[in-house]
């Protein structure tokens, strides 16, 4: 066997070390280049993701100001509407999801404080106008009520037919006059007038029925069991409410048919039950006056339209200033029923007819 020279046997073990250091380093240089590759598709993911989220995020910056846009432009809006006539609906979110999101609750609460503010803003308004109102409705009932005073005065000291007339018929304007003021200042909080001293509820009723246009279609029925008063500090109430009433019949129904009137005595008051046979009232018409002569609300000039019915109104505040209760109701014959009932504590009193006869006109 031939010996390897020893410098062989080195240079082979030099050359064994070598390729084993070079695989070792390759094995190395391989596992960066995984490690670089993997942190790359990394890269590209984190970008690819970073990317979607800012398409995303800016779709919903811009959802979500088409959502102001549309609360600014319609919403707002609607709402306006809405606080002035609640039949009219306020539009909601344009995007549903956006519905119970803090886009939502923030945009609900701009709604909200807008609501208050304008509600804030109608009612002084409202009671600064109500304030002019009845300040100027006092004076002018005043002056018409002087002019009615000096009007019965020349009904007296004139003889002359022709100028009895004439006085008739201005007596008959001023008293239409004056019960327009007297309702207009009453919804303006306004005392309603005259106090009187203790009136048969027969009397009050024809008294009532003369103050208005077209009196003479006006049919009463008297049913009541004993000669029943009211007191004297509701007779005018009582007898404007029963105008107010009496008119809406007369006006609402065609000129050739009756508004009857019929008296009842119940054991704790009386009822005055008004019937028309005129186009009755709709659901939201129906509504609105038992809203308005419940008294239970305060009433806005603004909610009694152009030019304001304030008869319903007028009414609604006497029966919370003195008690007695206004319903209406669709009338059997085809119209409105108005029941007007008044409590015998205290509005009630029954009068001796000896000592003071009831009208023969009653």
């Amino acid at each position: 066997m031939t010996p390897i020279p020893l410098g062989l046997l080195w240079c082979l073990s030099a050359g064994t070390a070598a390729a084993l250091i070079l695989a070792a380093s390759l094995v190395r240089v391989r596992r960066q280049r995984a490690g670089l590759r993997a942190r790359l598709t990394l890269c590209e993911e984190q970008n690819t993701a970073s990317l979607h989220g800012n398409t995303e995020l800016t779709a919903r910056l811009r959802a979500t100001e088409a959502e102001i846009r549309h609360l600014a432009g319609a919403r707002l809006p609607d709402l306006a509407m809405a606080l002035a006539h609640p039949h009219v609906p306020v539009r909601g979110l344009l995007d549903a999801r956006f519905a119970g999101s803090e886009t939502d609750h923030a945009l609900t609460a701009v709604l909200e404080q807008v609501s208050v503010a304008v509600a804030k803003e109608r009612r002084r308004v409202d009671a600064a106008a109500q304030s002019t109102l009845r300040g100027a409705t006092t004076t002018i009932q005043a002056l018409l009520y002087q002019l009615q005073t000096a009007l019965q005065d020349m009904q007296h000291r004139y003889d002359d037919p022709n100028v009895a007339h004439d006085l008739l018929a201005a007596d008959f304007l001023n008293e239409q006059a004056l019960r327009r003021i007297q309702a207009t200042g009453v919804v303006c909080g306004g005392w309603p007038g005259l106090t009187r001293e203790d009136s048969y509820l027969a009397e009050l009723v024809v008294g009532a029925a003369s103050r208005l246009r077209g009196y003479e279609r006006v049919q009463v029925s008297n049913q009541l069991r004993d000669p029943v008063a009211v007191v004297a500090r509701a007779v005018e109430p009582v007898a404007i409410s029963v105008a107010e009433l009496l008119a809406n019949g007369l006006h609402h129904s065609h000129h050739e048919l009756p508004v009857t009137v019929t008296l009842q005595q119940g054991n704790r008051g009386v009822s005055v039950i008004i019937d028309d046979y005129g186009v009755g009232m709709h659901g939201d018409e129906l509504k609105l006056a038992k809203r308005l002569l419940s008294g239970d609300e305060d009433v806005l000039l603004t909610e009694l339209g152009d030019p304001p019915r304030s008869g319903f109104a007028a009414t609604g505040q006497l029966v919370r200033q003195y008690g007695f209760g206004v319903h209406v109701e669709p009338s059997p014959y085809g119209g409105v029923r108005a029941i007007v009932y008044i409590p015998g504590d205290p509005l009630l009193t029954v009068l001796d007819e000896s000592r003071k006869p009831m009208s023969v006109m009653a």
